[in-house]
Protein backbone atom coordinates (compact mmCIF):
# COMPACT_ATOMS: atom_id res chain seq x y z
CA UNK A 1 0.00 0.00 0.00
CA UNK A 2 2.28 2.53 0.83
CA UNK A 3 4.35 1.55 -2.18
CA UNK A 4 1.38 2.47 -4.35
CA UNK A 5 0.90 6.16 -2.61
CA UNK A 6 4.28 6.69 -3.51
CA UNK A 7 4.46 5.86 -7.02
CA UNK A 8 0.92 8.11 -7.04
CA UNK A 9 3.13 10.95 -5.52
CA UNK A 10 5.94 10.35 -8.16
CA UNK A 11 3.53 10.65 -10.85
CA UNK A 12 1.94 13.39 -9.98
CA UNK A 13 5.10 15.30 -9.45
CA UNK A 14 6.32 14.00 -12.82
CA UNK A 15 3.35 15.38 -14.19
CA UNK A 16 3.58 18.63 -12.38
CA UNK A 17 6.76 19.39 -13.49
CA UNK A 18 6.32 18.10 -17.16
CA UNK A 19 3.61 20.88 -17.26
CA UNK A 20 5.49 23.29 -15.22
CA UNK A 21 8.42 23.03 -18.23
CA UNK A 22 6.18 22.94 -20.74
CA UNK A 23 4.62 26.35 -19.79
CA UNK A 24 8.20 27.71 -19.24
CA UNK A 25 9.04 26.35 -22.50
CA UNK A 26 5.81 28.09 -24.38
CA UNK A 27 6.92 31.20 -22.80
CA UNK A 28 10.27 31.37 -24.00
CA UNK A 29 9.01 30.87 -27.25
CA UNK A 30 7.16 33.40 -26.45
CA UNK A 31 9.26 36.29 -25.60
CA UNK A 32 11.36 35.27 -28.31
CA UNK A 33 8.54 35.71 -30.70
CA UNK A 34 7.77 39.00 -29.25
CA UNK A 35 12.04 40.00 -29.42
CA UNK A 36 11.91 39.23 -32.86
CA UNK A 37 8.61 40.95 -33.84
CA UNK A 38 10.11 44.05 -31.94
CA UNK A 39 13.48 44.14 -33.64
CA UNK A 40 11.84 43.55 -37.21
CA UNK A 41 9.42 46.55 -36.38
CA UNK A 42 12.72 48.80 -35.31
CA UNK A 43 14.38 47.35 -38.12
CA UNK A 44 11.67 48.48 -40.44
CA UNK A 45 11.35 52.02 -38.81
CA UNK A 46 15.36 52.21 -39.40
CA UNK A 47 14.72 51.68 -42.82
CA UNK A 48 11.71 53.90 -43.89
CA UNK A 49 13.67 56.60 -41.91
CA UNK A 50 16.01 59.58 -44.00
CA UNK A 51 17.23 62.20 -43.16
CA UNK A 52 19.02 65.23 -45.34
CA UNK A 53 21.05 67.78 -44.05
CA UNK A 54 20.37 70.19 -47.12
CA UNK A 55 21.66 73.67 -45.75
CA UNK A 56 24.44 75.08 -42.82
CA UNK A 57 25.15 78.34 -42.25
CA UNK A 58 26.73 80.25 -39.75
CA UNK A 59 24.70 83.54 -39.79
CA UNK A 60 26.91 86.50 -39.67
CA UNK A 61 23.77 89.31 -38.76
CA UNK A 62 22.85 86.68 -35.80
CA UNK A 63 25.94 84.75 -34.20
CA UNK A 64 23.40 81.59 -34.28
CA UNK A 65 23.85 78.49 -36.45
CA UNK A 66 21.05 77.95 -39.08
CA UNK A 67 20.42 74.00 -39.97
CA UNK A 68 17.90 72.91 -42.34
CA UNK A 69 17.10 69.53 -42.56
CA UNK A 70 14.53 67.21 -44.59
CA UNK A 71 12.69 64.22 -43.67
CA UNK A 72 13.54 62.47 -47.01
CA UNK A 73 11.82 59.12 -45.18
CA UNK A 74 8.32 57.57 -45.09
CA UNK A 75 7.99 58.28 -41.52
CA UNK A 76 6.58 61.10 -39.31
CA UNK A 77 9.56 62.47 -36.61
CA UNK A 78 9.29 63.95 -33.73
CA UNK A 79 10.29 64.56 -29.97
CA UNK A 80 13.04 66.55 -30.60
CA UNK A 81 14.00 66.15 -27.28
CA UNK A 82 15.63 62.92 -27.66
CA UNK A 83 17.36 63.51 -30.97
CA UNK A 84 21.09 64.15 -30.94
CA UNK A 85 22.68 67.21 -32.32
CA UNK A 86 26.60 67.26 -32.34
CA UNK A 87 28.79 69.85 -33.48
CA UNK A 88 32.64 70.20 -34.04
CA UNK A 89 33.91 73.41 -35.00
CA UNK A 90 37.22 75.76 -33.69
CA UNK A 91 36.63 78.84 -31.78
CA UNK A 92 38.94 82.26 -32.10
CA UNK A 93 41.66 80.93 -29.89
CA UNK A 94 42.34 77.75 -32.56
CA UNK A 95 40.76 75.47 -29.65
CA UNK A 96 38.88 72.37 -30.92
CA UNK A 97 35.33 71.64 -29.60
CA UNK A 98 33.26 68.56 -29.81
CA UNK A 99 29.71 69.34 -28.23
CA UNK A 100 26.25 67.87 -28.29
CA UNK A 101 23.92 70.16 -27.46
CA UNK A 102 20.58 69.69 -25.94
CA UNK A 103 17.50 70.85 -26.81
CA UNK A 104 15.32 73.47 -25.67
CA UNK A 105 11.97 74.59 -26.34
CA UNK A 106 12.40 77.54 -24.59
CA UNK A 107 14.89 80.92 -24.58
CA UNK A 108 17.64 79.92 -27.37
CA UNK A 109 20.57 79.87 -24.43
CA UNK A 110 24.16 78.95 -24.92
CA UNK A 111 25.07 75.43 -26.68
CA UNK A 112 21.57 74.61 -27.05
CA UNK A 113 19.66 74.11 -30.17
CA UNK A 114 15.90 74.16 -30.50
CA UNK A 115 13.08 73.96 -33.40
CA UNK A 116 12.88 76.94 -35.24
CA UNK A 117 10.13 76.35 -37.51
CA UNK A 118 8.91 73.17 -39.81
CA UNK A 119 7.56 74.32 -43.40
CA UNK A 120 7.64 72.27 -47.02
CA UNK A 121 9.84 74.19 -49.09
CA UNK A 122 8.88 77.57 -47.16
CA UNK A 123 7.09 78.85 -44.89
CA UNK A 124 6.07 77.91 -41.38
CA UNK A 125 3.48 75.00 -42.02
CA UNK A 126 0.11 74.61 -39.80
CA UNK A 127 -0.72 70.66 -40.47
CA UNK A 128 0.81 69.17 -37.52
CA UNK A 129 3.04 71.76 -36.34
CA UNK A 130 5.30 69.95 -33.99
CA UNK A 131 5.59 66.68 -36.67
CA UNK A 132 8.18 66.44 -39.09
CA UNK A 133 6.10 64.99 -41.81
CA UNK A 134 7.75 62.95 -44.86
CA UNK A 135 9.25 65.67 -47.48
CA UNK A 136 8.92 68.56 -44.83
CA UNK A 137 12.14 70.77 -43.78
CA UNK A 138 12.89 71.23 -40.32
CA UNK A 139 14.82 75.01 -39.62
CA UNK A 140 17.33 74.55 -36.66
CA UNK A 141 18.67 76.96 -34.91
CA UNK A 142 22.31 76.62 -32.72
CA UNK A 143 23.90 78.76 -29.82
CA UNK A 144 27.55 78.44 -29.74
CA UNK A 145 29.98 79.27 -26.54
CA UNK A 146 32.55 80.39 -27.13
CA UNK A 147 31.81 81.37 -30.93
CA UNK A 148 33.24 79.35 -34.09
CA UNK A 149 36.49 81.59 -35.48
CA UNK A 150 36.80 83.96 -38.16
CA UNK A 151 37.38 81.89 -41.06
CA UNK A 152 36.62 78.12 -39.86
CA UNK A 153 34.80 75.66 -40.74
CA UNK A 154 33.12 73.11 -38.81
CA UNK A 155 30.58 70.00 -39.01
CA UNK A 156 27.42 69.01 -37.58
CA UNK A 157 26.18 65.38 -36.89
CA UNK A 158 22.24 65.22 -36.68
CA UNK A 159 20.44 61.89 -35.42
CA UNK A 160 17.22 61.19 -35.24
CA UNK A 161 16.26 58.66 -31.81
CA UNK A 162 16.46 55.16 -34.02
CA UNK A 163 19.97 56.31 -34.82
CA UNK A 164 19.17 57.92 -38.58
CA UNK A 165 21.68 60.62 -39.03
CA UNK A 166 23.00 63.20 -41.38
CA UNK A 167 26.17 65.36 -41.52
CA UNK A 168 26.92 68.83 -42.84
CA UNK A 169 29.70 70.86 -42.87
CA UNK A 170 29.48 74.65 -42.48
CA UNK A 171 31.84 78.24 -42.40
CA UNK A 172 32.10 80.99 -40.61
CA UNK A 173 33.23 83.40 -43.30
CA UNK A 174 34.18 86.73 -41.44
CA UNK A 175 32.37 88.21 -43.69
CA UNK A 176 28.81 88.11 -45.21
CA UNK A 177 28.21 85.94 -48.56
CA UNK A 178 25.05 85.89 -49.90
CA UNK A 179 25.04 83.97 -53.25
CA UNK A 180 21.97 83.30 -55.72
CA UNK A 181 21.42 79.51 -56.11
CA UNK A 182 18.59 77.91 -58.73
CA UNK A 183 16.88 75.59 -55.96
CA UNK A 184 13.51 76.52 -55.37
CA UNK A 185 11.76 78.19 -52.30
CA UNK A 186 7.67 78.16 -52.71
CA UNK A 187 5.65 80.98 -50.80
CA UNK A 188 2.16 81.23 -51.25
CA UNK A 189 1.91 78.99 -54.26
CA UNK A 190 4.77 80.80 -55.74
CA UNK A 191 8.32 79.70 -57.03
CA UNK A 192 11.46 81.69 -55.79
CA UNK A 193 15.23 80.91 -56.12
CA UNK A 194 17.10 81.00 -52.78
CA UNK A 195 19.48 83.14 -51.83
CA UNK A 196 22.01 81.27 -49.65
CA UNK A 197 24.86 82.54 -47.20
CA UNK A 198 28.38 80.96 -46.38
CA UNK A 199 27.75 78.62 -49.83
CA UNK A 200 29.47 79.59 -53.03
CA UNK A 201 28.06 78.30 -56.24
CA UNK A 202 27.31 74.43 -55.82
CA UNK A 203 24.56 73.41 -59.03
CA UNK A 204 24.68 73.59 -62.97
CA UNK A 205 25.01 77.00 -64.43
CA UNK A 206 21.11 78.77 -65.14
CA UNK A 207 20.96 82.33 -67.00
CA UNK A 208 18.47 84.68 -66.37
CA UNK A 209 17.58 86.87 -69.21
CA UNK A 210 15.65 90.01 -70.19
CA UNK A 211 13.19 90.38 -72.53
CA UNK A 212 14.46 91.81 -75.57
CA UNK A 213 15.11 95.33 -76.02
CA UNK A 214 14.00 96.99 -79.08
CA UNK A 215 16.25 99.44 -81.23
CA UNK A 216 16.94 102.44 -79.17
CA UNK A 217 14.35 101.05 -76.60
CA UNK A 218 15.10 102.37 -72.81
CA UNK A 219 13.80 100.68 -70.50
CA UNK A 220 14.25 98.21 -67.36
CA UNK A 221 13.30 94.79 -67.77
CA UNK A 222 13.46 92.12 -64.95
CA UNK A 223 15.51 88.52 -65.85
CA UNK A 224 13.84 85.75 -65.61
CA UNK A 225 15.01 82.16 -65.96
CA UNK A 226 15.69 82.01 -69.67
CA UNK A 227 13.84 78.90 -70.50
CA UNK A 228 10.91 79.63 -68.91
CA UNK A 229 10.01 83.55 -69.02
CA UNK A 230 7.17 82.86 -66.08
CA UNK A 231 10.18 82.55 -63.59
CA UNK A 232 11.54 85.91 -62.47
CA UNK A 233 15.37 86.34 -60.47
CA UNK A 234 13.47 86.73 -57.35
CA UNK A 235 16.22 85.18 -55.03
CA UNK A 236 14.94 85.17 -51.28
CA UNK A 237 17.01 84.70 -48.18
CA UNK A 238 14.69 83.67 -44.70
CA UNK A 239 15.36 85.99 -42.26
CA UNK A 240 14.56 82.77 -39.37
CA UNK A 241 16.89 83.84 -36.23
CA UNK A 242 17.71 86.92 -37.46
CA UNK A 243 16.17 90.41 -35.92
CA UNK A 244 18.67 92.87 -37.38
CA UNK A 245 20.44 93.05 -40.70
CA UNK A 246 22.86 95.44 -39.98
CA UNK A 247 23.69 98.66 -42.15
CA UNK A 248 26.85 97.53 -43.90
CA UNK A 249 29.23 98.49 -47.40
CA UNK A 250 27.65 96.02 -49.63
CA UNK A 251 29.33 94.95 -52.79
CA UNK A 252 26.90 93.12 -55.47
CA UNK A 253 29.27 91.50 -58.38
CA UNK A 254 27.24 90.29 -61.51
CA UNK A 255 28.37 87.64 -63.70
CA UNK A 256 26.89 88.67 -66.80
CA UNK A 257 26.88 90.03 -70.32
CA UNK A 258 24.88 90.96 -72.97
CA UNK A 259 23.56 89.16 -76.26
CA UNK A 260 21.84 89.14 -79.86
CA UNK A 261 24.10 92.39 -81.12
CA UNK A 262 27.45 93.03 -80.94
CA UNK A 263 27.06 96.69 -81.08
CA UNK A 264 24.97 96.47 -77.28
CA UNK A 265 25.52 98.04 -75.71
CA UNK A 266 26.12 101.12 -78.43
CA UNK A 267 28.45 103.41 -76.16
CA UNK A 268 29.74 103.39 -72.47
CA UNK A 269 27.57 103.67 -69.61
CA UNK A 270 24.77 103.18 -71.67
CA UNK A 271 23.57 99.66 -70.02
CA UNK A 272 23.54 98.13 -66.42
CA UNK A 273 22.64 95.83 -64.19
CA UNK A 274 21.05 97.04 -60.59
CA UNK A 275 18.70 95.24 -58.10
CA UNK A 276 15.44 96.09 -56.22
CA UNK A 277 16.33 95.10 -52.41
CA UNK A 278 13.00 94.32 -49.91
CA UNK A 279 11.33 92.45 -47.30
CA UNK A 280 8.55 89.97 -48.13
CA UNK A 281 6.12 88.32 -45.80
CA UNK A 282 5.60 84.32 -45.16
CA UNK A 283 2.15 84.64 -46.62
CA UNK A 284 3.62 86.43 -50.19
CA UNK A 285 3.06 89.99 -49.89
CA UNK A 286 5.49 92.54 -49.54
CA UNK A 287 6.27 94.07 -45.91
CA UNK A 288 8.40 96.60 -47.08
CA UNK A 289 10.67 98.50 -50.06
CA UNK A 290 14.34 99.10 -48.64
CA UNK A 291 15.76 100.20 -52.69
CA UNK A 292 15.09 100.10 -56.01
CA UNK A 293 17.23 100.51 -59.13
CA UNK A 294 20.14 100.18 -56.67
CA UNK A 295 23.84 98.99 -57.23
CA UNK A 296 24.06 99.78 -60.78
CA UNK A 297 27.02 98.27 -62.33
CA UNK A 298 27.42 99.87 -66.02
CA UNK A 299 29.05 97.52 -69.32
CA UNK A 300 31.49 99.59 -71.99
CA UNK A 301 31.42 99.01 -75.73
CA UNK A 302 33.92 96.93 -76.01
CA UNK A 303 31.51 94.41 -72.78
CA UNK A 304 29.65 93.54 -75.79
CA UNK A 305 28.75 89.71 -75.97
CA UNK A 306 31.18 87.72 -73.49
CA UNK A 307 30.95 86.82 -70.14
CA UNK A 308 32.21 89.11 -67.55
CA UNK A 309 31.97 89.82 -63.87
CA UNK A 310 30.73 93.76 -63.16
CA UNK A 311 30.62 94.79 -59.68
CA UNK A 312 28.51 97.87 -57.81
CA UNK A 313 28.87 99.10 -54.11
CA UNK A 314 25.88 99.70 -52.40
CA UNK A 315 25.38 101.27 -48.98
CA UNK A 316 22.48 99.09 -47.20
CA UNK A 317 20.69 101.27 -44.99
CA UNK A 318 20.02 98.46 -42.07
CA UNK A 319 16.87 96.80 -40.87
CA UNK A 320 14.97 95.90 -38.07
CA UNK A 321 13.06 92.70 -38.88
CA UNK A 322 9.66 93.00 -37.45
CA UNK A 323 8.88 88.73 -38.11
CA UNK A 324 11.97 86.35 -38.51
CA UNK A 325 9.30 84.38 -40.74
CA UNK A 326 9.79 87.04 -43.41
CA UNK A 327 12.25 86.92 -45.96
CA UNK A 328 14.70 89.58 -47.72
CA UNK A 329 14.39 89.46 -51.80
CA UNK A 330 16.71 90.48 -54.57
CA UNK A 331 15.40 91.24 -58.04
CA UNK A 332 17.54 91.73 -60.85
CA UNK A 333 17.15 93.85 -63.46
CA UNK A 334 19.21 94.86 -66.51
CA UNK A 335 18.60 98.69 -67.78
CA UNK A 336 19.11 100.75 -70.80
CA UNK A 337 19.22 104.21 -69.52
CA UNK A 338 19.94 106.18 -73.35
CA UNK A 339 19.88 103.92 -75.92
CA UNK A 340 19.45 100.18 -76.36
CA UNK A 341 20.57 98.18 -79.46
CA UNK A 342 20.97 99.79 -82.96
CA UNK A 343 20.70 97.58 -85.42
CA UNK A 344 17.63 94.64 -84.14
CA UNK A 345 16.90 93.07 -80.45
CA UNK A 346 19.30 92.55 -78.22
CA UNK A 347 19.57 91.15 -74.70
CA UNK A 348 20.91 91.02 -71.40
CA UNK A 349 21.71 88.56 -68.86
CA UNK A 350 23.17 87.16 -65.84
CA UNK A 351 24.79 83.70 -64.70
CA UNK A 352 23.75 82.17 -60.90
CA UNK A 353 24.65 78.85 -59.53
CA UNK A 354 27.83 78.17 -61.83
CA UNK A 355 30.13 75.59 -59.60
CA UNK A 356 32.63 75.70 -62.35
CA UNK A 357 33.56 79.38 -61.66
CA UNK A 358 35.85 80.72 -59.15
CA UNK A 359 34.24 82.61 -56.20
CA UNK A 360 35.48 85.55 -56.95
CA UNK A 361 33.38 85.34 -60.52
CA UNK A 362 30.35 84.14 -59.20
CA UNK A 363 26.90 86.28 -58.70
CA UNK A 364 26.37 87.39 -55.14
CA UNK A 365 26.82 89.81 -52.69
CA UNK A 366 29.54 90.49 -50.45
CA UNK A 367 29.54 92.62 -46.98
Amino acid sequence: MATIIVSIICIAMIVVGGMTLSQGILTSADTAALSVEEISAREGEIMRTDLNADRAAYLSWADLLRVTVQNAGQTKLASFDKWDFIVHYYDSGGVYHTEWLPYTSGVLGDNEWQKARIGLNGPIDFFEPDILNPEEELVILASLSPLPGNATTGKITIATPNGVYDSISFSNLDYTLLTPHSENTTIATTDYYELVEATPADGTAMIMTTDAFAEDERARKILHKESDASRPARQIFPLTGISQIPAAAWTVYYRCRTWGNPDFPTRNGDVNFDIDILIRKADGTVRTIIDTDAANAYLDRGDAERWMTKQANYNFPGYTVIDDSDYLEIVYYGETDRAGPKNGPGYMQIMIDDSTLPLADQTRIEG
